[in-house]
């Protein structure tokens, strides 16, 4: 059996929740600074206030919308094969993504990313089992042209890893771009296969820049799939209750998602979010705190009363060293995030509020992620499990070691989670070792895996990502 699905909130509080955010959005509405999808709205019946630019969006247009967005859909690699399918109840984990800084592995001191930084982090998860799509890891801060920062991650990305991509921008231009890229890079059809996912978000409070609704405009026209994330903090831009700030991502995101159904009844997308907690006490914002993994789980479970995939960010963690605070606050945000059964969880790699990655980090927290998984999957219960005829064969004082079952299941890849970088053992055997600690392993696998080489992309289709990016201005 698996585990059993992790709740925070009633049926009732989920209803209650759900209705606040109806009215809300039909009393209140959202601001919206895009005129055409102003003029859109109108002409679709919406209230809209040209003035002020306040869209209201009544019960009957939000419960369409929602009952038109397809509970799942497929995800293609780079080569146009399936990988996945986001919606089937069976966590996803991502690496990355849009942090600024790294951490050398070489000197451990934190240093400006650079593009060299994302090809390997991609050649690295390649190689990963529980990375399942690779969010881009930074914005490579030595580039000629500053504006396409992304522009370059992503061609990193996608030149030295097969698995499907997960990317953010709040600039139309840059939004374009990266679509032309992975357009580039696809072997499928991009106009109706999941190969990118591009992930738009609003500000909060109730509001949406004019760049960002032509690049969901854009993004629906071509077929890409879109994770609507919006980053409410608690206490400065939505109420400090928890419930609160539930409130207001529920409201902007359902406004995002409402607008791409109207366009697009049926496009593919994700319902997300990535809020912050706020301490107080400083000013700072929090994404590794015990608050926002409890949100975590109430997201999920709005997701699942509207249908639709889910997408949160874990494991995160506010600490600036890979330490015990580091370790804790991802477990439990990673763990929390897949027992709830979000549809992908992102941001393996990541540390200090997301701002900074280093390849030692994505090596522990993919198996912090194998760990979540495994322990979401429970047990398997039944005659061959229970084993009872082998127990009676065997007897007391009996020995299992050499029992054609023991083997038979030694073999079985999904009873047991091969450890990557955790130690295990004597410690006279860890020091024979060289007493080597988990970032000092995580150290050494990545330099391994990273010398294994990726999946480099063919020369034709890396000419055609560069000749997209030269042209960006």
């Amino acid at each position: 059996m698996r585990l059993s699905t992790l709740e925070v909130l009633s049926e009732a509080e989920v209803n209650q929740i759900h209705n606040a955010t109806l009215d809300i959005l039909g009393g209140c509405g959202v601001e919206v600074h895009n005129a055409k999808m102003l003029a859109f709205l109108k002409d679709k019946g919406l209230d809209v206030d040209e003035e002020k630019k306040i869209v209201r969006f009544t019960r009957g247009c939000v419960e369409d919308a929602l009952s038109s967005i397809p509970s799942r859909f497929e995800v293609f690699d780079r080569e146009g094969e399936p990988a996945y399918i986001l919606g089937d109840g069976n966590p996803k984990v991502a690496a990355g993504h849009n942090a600024v800084f790294w951490v050398d592995s070489e000197t451990g001191k934190t240093r400006p990313s650079r593009v060299e930084d994302v090809a390997r982090f991609a050649r690295i998860c390649e190689k990963l089992d529980c990375i399942d799509m690779i969010g881009i890891p930074v914005m490579p801060q030595d580039v000629p042209n500053p504006k396409a920062t992304l522009l370059h991650g992503v061609a990193a990305t996608v030149k030295n890893s097969r698995k499907p991509i997960y990317f953010s921008t709040d600039s139309y231009a840059v939004n374009r771009s990266i679509i032309d890229i992975l357009a580039a890079a696809f072997k499928g059809d991009l106009s109706n296969q999941v190969y990118g996912i591009s992930q738009l978000s609003p500000t909060a409070p109730l509001y949406w820049e004019g760049s960002v609704i032509d690049a969901i405009m854009n993004t629906v026209e071509t077929g890409a799939a879109i994770s609507i994330l919006p980053e409410p903090n608690a206490g400065v831009s939505c109420p400090y209750t928890l419930a609160g700030l539930i409130t207001v991502n529920n409201a902007e995101c359902l406004s995002g998602l409402v607008m791409i159904q109207l366009l697009n009844p049926g496009a593919k997308v994700m319902y997300a979010n990535s809020w912050t907690t706020t301490d107080m006490r400083t000013g700072d914002a929090l994404v590794g705190s015990t608050e926002t993994t409890i949100c975590r789980v109430a997201a999920a479970q709005l997701a699942r009363l509207y249908k639709t995939p889910s997408h949160t960010t874990a494991p995160n963690s506010d600490n600036h060293a890979h330490d015990e605070q580091n370790s804790w606050e991802k477990t439990f945000s990673m763990f929390c995030a897949t027992a709830a059964r979000h549809d992908l969880i992102v941001n393996c790699g990541m540390f200090a509020t997301g701002m900074t990655c280093s390849d030692e980090q994505l090596i522990m927290d993919e198996e912090i992620s194998a760990m979540s998984r495994r322990i979401g999957e429970g047990l398997r219960v039944d005659d061959e499990t229970i084993a009872a005829d082998v127990i009676r064969e065997v007897g007391p004082r009996g020995s299992y070691l050499m029992h054609d079952h023991t083997l038979q299941w030694i073999r079985e890849p999904k009873e047991y989670l091969p450890p990557r970088v955790s130690v295990r053992g004597a410690k006279a055997s860890w020091d024979a070792a060289g007493a080597k600690d988990t970032y000092a392993l995580a150290r050494k696998k990545a330099i391994q895996l990273n010398t294994e080489g990726g999946c480099p992309i063919e020369a034709n289709r890396a000419v055609n990502i560069d000749e997209i990016i030269a042209s960006f201005s």
